[in-house]
């Protein structure tokens, strides 16, 4: 059985930034680059932290563990894509 392949770290990056920007700024990627802070801008609010960890676990098959979910990890997109390559 083969195994499975990951998608690129590009690929990764452009499927979070598609989910942020669809889900909190109505599909709008426009100034949203890899490292738009997005928590202490409040592009995303803690509740929506959540939501972006449940889509990361089911998109990528990961699974985060609460120390996972730190600023350092959640405020940018460049950070969720080396916590899903730190999980993969």
């Amino acid at each position: 059985m083969a195994a499975a392949t990951f998608p690129d770290p590009d690929a990764v990056l452009a499927e979070i930034r598609t989910f942020v920007a669809g889900w909190f700024r109505d599909g709008k990627e426009d100034g949203l680059e890899a490292d738009t802070p997005l928590v202490t801008s409040g592009i995303v609010d803690s509740a929506g932290v959540v939501e972006v960890v449940e889509f990361l676990e089911r998109r990528f098959g990961i699974r985060l563990t609460d120390a996972d979910i730190s600023l350092k990890n959640c405020n940018t997109l460049r950070g969720l894509c080396a916590l899903v390559a730190s999980r993969r």
